[in-house]
């Protein structure tokens, strides 16, 4: 039993459609009707009818030539033609049913007025289109090249089209030429990637000096991916960033030939018992010869590229006085003045990231220890960088895309994952193009958008550090309305204006608060901008109520370590029997402080005058201690009790809160009406009888 032939279903046109999707649905359509032998006739290329308004519509009876069984009269011609323009008309539901039923002429037109209806008519101006095809985002390349044949396919010259050739229209249909159907695949490659033609004409020239491009498509579409690959490696981005790297000093060393002793030849010639020192050291040097010596000295140093000996080290007194102004020697500067990057900071969820900007840089970048850190999704990449010589390639691993915010504003940081970074994140043009980013060194401002103006510090400025700092608490409240802080989410709070926007805190909680869940933690927080965010790392959310106290917080500042106050580090110290400190030198006898006081260095006093005073240093070799109390400035501390007075207690309750005298007043209203409590006067009095 033979099998009868099924056509595929058919779908109707919706409002969107392209050139490939009306083709492949006029085509299925034709196949479908061309089935039925009623309506294959009116198929045939060239066959024509009238409008509606004649009765039999132009179409004339069967003549013998057709087989009688075969024979129609133009009454059922005009019938099955109304029905297949019917069953055309049920699938193009858009325009008006009578446009196709009444008004059509051929099979032909039908589709012309279709194409009309969506823009795709065959005119000379439709193929200027073809300049606007792109490859749209997601589409794969081979989706595209078919989009491209279907479009030069059908702007292809036919002989039933009104488009004429200088003048003539064509007898036939035109065919797709080779060097038509290369230029399509040409413009293929430009649209996925502008350096595709000259890659493919490298790694197939030798089979395009016999063979046409088209010939290779197949070839070139299976080793596409790996095309694209190599053009992404080969696209470095170079980050022009230079790091100013500070010289090792040298330290002065005497020359070995020259050797000098510390000899005063001012003592020496008094006859004084002490003079093992320099002439620059001398207490009798009168002060005019002392200040020419110290700027001769200095002048010295300036012509050295060496670190400038100290007076211990070099014996002055060889220096020769002259006469001529001295003011005539203006020292000379030879470093090339440095300045580093402006840098802000910014949040990445409640972690604190410090952007350096730099204009300089082709590509963003983060150090892979601090993305890890701070929790930043990496993903594969295969773009990388060279360092400003255009050589040296730095060690990526991925690429980041994350979102940060400051004062509200959202900023987008697309950024390599490099192993070998001197900053947390450098932000370059790419940022800074983006986020509208903009640098003023001359007032150390960065600028984005046309409202927010961060004030940056550079390196030359320099914030005096004082001995004696007042050590202030600033309390932490929430706002002004209740809120619940879940488990990983974090609380964003604004510091109180007494502090630094910019300020590193320490953070201490408050014991006075109504819940005792031990949150926030004790320990550092930055503030951005004027605010801070606390983490929520319990397992359990947080209800923070309106106006609580939160914590209290502190202002930190560097540790600088003066060497001038301390001795050196590598002598360990051991206390003496007096409860005082001294040092233990390498031969293991004790070194007092007290022994860099001279005593008696013009040899004046008695033996037993000096052997007394010598032992009195001794005893009070504390005084001399570098880090006695007191040695470092004072310390004083300041408590703010603030303008309100506290409320004065009440003798007859404690000073309970609300709730619990509410509570203590429910609990006591039981009590009487259980008969327990009782009012005095209600009391009766019972005699015990023995």
């Amino acid at each position: 039993m033979a099998h009868a032939t099924r056509a595929p279903k058919q779908w109707q046109l919706t409002k969107n459609k392209t050139i490939t999707s009306f083709e492949a649905w006029r085509q299925n359509l034709q196949y479908i009707l061309s089935l039925d032998a009623n309506f294959a006739s009116f198929l045939v290329n060239g066959f024509t009818w009238l409008k509606k308004t004649p009765t039999t519509r132009g179409l004339t009876d069967d003549g013998e030539p057709v087989p009688e069984a075969q024979r129609r009269t133009a009454a059922q011609k005009v019938m099955h033609l109304e029905l297949m323009l019917g069953q055309i008309a049920n699938f193009f539901p858009i325009v008006s049913r009578n446009t196709i039923v009444k008004n059509s002429t051929s099979v032909n037109s039908i589709w012309q007025s279709i194409r009309l209806h969506y823009g795709l008519q065959s005119t000379g101006s439709n193929f200027l289109d073809f300049d606007n095809i792109r490859l749209e985002p997601g589409e794969r390349p081979e989706d595209l090249f078919k989009r491209l044949m279907s479009f030069i396919e059908d702007n292809l010259l036919k002989p039933e089209g009104n488009i004429t050739h200088h003048g003539d229209l064509p007898e036939a249909e035109e065919e797709m030429s080779p060097s038509l159907e290369n230029l399509v695949i040409l413009t293929w490659l430009r649209l996925i990637n502008k350096d595709l033609p000259a890659l493919v004409k490298q790694r197939y020239g030798t089979e395009l000096r016999s063979k046409t491009l088209a010939s290779i498509k197949p070839e070139i579409s299976q080793a596409l991916d790996r095309l694209l690959d190599e053009i992404h490696t080969s696209q470095e981005s170079k980050v022009l960033r230079t790091a100013f790297m500070k010289q090792a000093k040298v330290p002065f060393k005497q020359p070995i030939a020259t050797p000098s002793k510390r000899i005063c030849p001012l003592c020496k010639q008094a006859g004084r018992a002490k003079f093992d020192h320099f002439l620059s050291k001398c207490k009798y040097l009168p002060e005019g010869d002392r200040k020419f010596l110290t700027k001769a000295r200095h002048i010295v140093s300036m012509d050295s590229d060496e670190e400038a000996p100290t007076d211990d080290d070099v014996d002055t007194s060889y220096i020769v006085e002259d006469d001529s102004d001295t003011s005539l020697l203006s020292p000379s500067s030879r470093r090339v003045s440095t300045i580093k990057s402006a840098q802000i900071k910014v949040f990445y969820q409640h972690h604190p990231v410090h952007l350096t900007i730099d204009s300089g840089t082709e590509v963003s970048m983060i150090k892979a220890s601090f993305a890890e850190y701070i929790g930043a999704p990496i993903s594969k990449t295969r773009q990388n960088a060279l360092q400003a010589d255009g050589v040296t390639p730095l060690d990526s691993i991925g690429e980041v895309h994350i979102t940060l915010c400051r004062d509200k504003r959202v900023l987008h940081l697309d950024a390599l994952v490099v192993n070998d970074l001197d900053v947390d994140v450098l932000a370059g043009m790419p940022f800074m193009k983006r986020n509208d980013v903009g640098i003023r060194p001359s007032k150390n401002q960065v600028t984005i958008g046309d409202s927010l103006v961060i004030q940056y510090l550079s390196d030359n400025s320099s914030s005096k550090v004082h001995h004696v700092r007042r050590a202030h608490a600033y309390i932490l409240r929430s706002e002004p309305n209740q809120t619940v802080v879940w488990p990983g989410s974090f609380l964003e709070l604004k510091i109180p204006n007494e502090l630094h926007p910019e300020s590193t805190l320490s953070m201490e909680p408050r014991v006075n608060r109504s819940t005792t869940s031990g949150w926030p933690k004790p320990g550092t927080i930055e503030a951005i901008g004027g605010k801070v965010r606390l983490l929520n790392d319990t397992t359990e959310p947080q209800l923070i109520r309106k106006n609580d106290q939160l914590c209290q917080l502190h202002t930190t500042g560097p540790i600088f370590y003066n060497a001038d106050q301390h001795e050196d580090t590598s002598v360990p110290l051991v206390l003496n029997t007096m409860g005082q400190s001294r040092k233990t030198g390498n031969t293991g006898s004790p070194q007092y402080y007290s022994s860099a006081v001279s005593v008696d260095p013009d040899n004046i006093l008695q033996d037993k005058d000096r052997q007394k005073l010598q032992n009195l240093l001794t005893t009070h070799d504390a005084v001399f201690d570098p880090g006695y109390n007191g040695g470092a400035g004072k310390f004083e501390c300041h408590i703010n009790m603030g303008p309100v007075l506290p409320p004065q207690r009440k003798g007859r309750l404690p000073q309970y809160s609300r709730d619990k005298l509410l509570a203590l007043q429910q609990k006591c209203d039981e009590l009487e009406a259980l008969g327990v409590l009782k009012k005095t006067r209600r009391c009766e009095h019972y005699r015990r009888v023995s």
